[in-house]
């Protein structure tokens, strides 16, 4: 076993299902471990406690937990409307912040966030895990330079809703009293996918194409365009109208790419319980030369939840804080407002300042 001064001991602010994603990925983490997890009750605390192996600490508060000078680093899977307050209080109380996303829609709530971080010397990163895979890093070394000059990028992350009550409302993802820009939650994905191919430029114009409302005023299928000063011209689409769609393709001059499982995990099986174990995946991305010719380039499968939480884990033993994260994140909630105000002015083009 691991030194206790060469693992980081995460408290879980919530006992919310992706808890137990992030939780089976720290098992396989070898600078992690879940020491700690609370909830509004501490039976519902203790209840977790006995169903996840491992973990030494059941708290009834969540100011219990920051108080606990044994934790280093939070995770914070709160509802939307809750984060900015506990986000800040961690950073107060010295813990490092890995926040669940959706993150908060208010751009200066992020950015008070982000500077209690920065005034605490602690942490800051959001939970988008397929950045930490290796296929990622992998493509954001080579920077796509084979493809030649960009012109066109094209992504997706679509599903299918379960059943009528879920999509009219029945589910947060699709009230809009508690997931206020709707189905952008899962928009996230493609957006972020586009931005990183750009290398984090933020678009000069954005414009939404066509969207579904449901029957309680909220958003659950968009299309959009978002257009950057290079010329390049991307599009996207999300929401619960349609099957499972996770993907971004990148077209250039001399050929394209196509990463066709972008959270990667279940491989294209179908079976998303594997998110909920030790899943591997993002082992592959297909490229075709300028004529068409396909070749798949495989890279090492990985478990992107482990990899983010490894790497979050040595920032924090080496005492080293990274504004990369805060800044990546800053450029996507910018972005998906863009997209969000398009939306609410009903298609209308909306120009981003340089």
């Amino acid at each position: 076993m691991a030194s206790s001064n060469s693992v980081v001991n995460w408290g879980f602010l919530s006992t919310a299902e992706i808890a137990t994603k992030v939780y089976q990925a720290v098992q396989v983490t070898k600078n992690a471990r879940v020491y700690a997890v609370a909830s509004r009750s501490v039976e519902k605390a203790e209840e977790w406690k006995k169903a996840h192996p491992n973990v030494e600490k059941a708290y009834g508060t969540y100011d219990e937990l920051l108080a606990d000078p044994n934790v280093h680093a939070v995770y914070i899977p709160l509802p939307t409307a809750h984060k900015v307050d506990w986000a800040i209080k961690s950073a107060n109380a010295g813990k490092h912040v890995l926040l669940e996303k959706p993150l908060p829609t208010n751009l200066a709530d992020l950015d008070r966030i982000i500077e209690a971080c920065n005034k605490n010397n602690v942490n800051f990163m959001d939970g988008t895990m397929w950045l930490h895979s290796n296929r990622t890093q992998k493509l954001e070394q080579e920077r796509f330079q084979s493809l030649g000059k960009i012109t066109r990028i094209n992504a997706a992350f679509t599903f299918g809703a379960p059943n009528e009550e879920w999509l009219q409302g029945g589910n947060g993802r699709t009230n809009k009293e508690r997931e206020p820009q709707g189905c952008l939650e899962c928009g996230w994905y493609p957006i972020g996918a586009i931005l990183f191919v750009k290398n984090w430029t933020l678009p000069t114009k954005v414009q939404v194409h066509h969207w579904v409302d449901n029957k309680v005023d909220t958003v659950v299928y968009l299309g959009a365009s978002m257009w950057f000063e290079d010329g390049t011209w991307s599009t996207f689409d999300c929401g619960y109208l349609t099957g499972h769609r996770c993907f971004y393709e990148v077209a250039g001059a001399n050929g394209t790419l196509l990463v066709d499982d972008l959270t990667g995990g279940q491989g294209k099986t179908g079976d998303f319980h594997t998110y909920f174990g030790n899943y591997v995946g993002s082992g592959y991305y297909k490229v075709d030369d300028v004529l068409g010719k396909e070749t798949v380039v495989n890279v090492e499968p990985c478990n992107h939840t482990s990899l983010m939480l490894e790497q979050f884990s040595t920032n924090v033993l080496n005492k080293t804080v990274d504004s990369k994260w805060a800044r990546i994140s800053v450029v996507m909630q910018t972005a998906l407002n863009a997209v969000f105000e398009s939306y609410q002015k009903k298609g209308e083009a909306v120009y981003l300042k340089k």
